[in-house]
């Protein structure tokens, strides 16, 4: 688990790369106590016809739960590079992005980072 402990012990924009995700799964979890805002920039290559992501957050670092705020997957049909934004709705824990699934084929990769206390990409 990677810990960047909140905007105390850390510079403002504090970036934190990921293992890149090559099938359905998640990253490693981020400690996030403290960190109200945060922001994922995820970059998807290789896609055939969809990708199904979504970024999820824990109290317990083992229950999760996502952090749309309609509970909804974000689904991506071309290559390139998004954002997720967690704007300060409730304080969580941790955090972690997930490749929750792949339509038509099984080459899409994604490269996943996060960034805490920032603005929008």
């Amino acid at each position: 688990m990677a810990v960047i402990q909140g905007y105390k012990n850390m510079k403002r924009g504090a970036t934190e790369s990921f293992t890149q995700l090559t099938a359905a799964g998640s990253t490693d979890s981020v400690k996030v106590i403290g960190c109200k805002n945060f922001i994922y920039q995820y970059t998807i290559a290789s896609i055939n016809t969809n990708v199904v992501v979504r970024a999820e957050g824990s109290l317990d670092n083992t229950n999760w739960f996502n952090l749309d705020t309609d509970d909804a997957d974000t689904t991506q049909t071309a290559n390139g590079t998004y954002a997720f934004q967690h704007d300060g709705d409730g304080e969580l824990c941790y955090t972690r992005f997930t490749f929750v699934s792949e339509s038509g084929g099984t080459a899409a990769t994604i490269d996943v980072v996060i960034m805490i206390g920032g603005t929008a990409v």
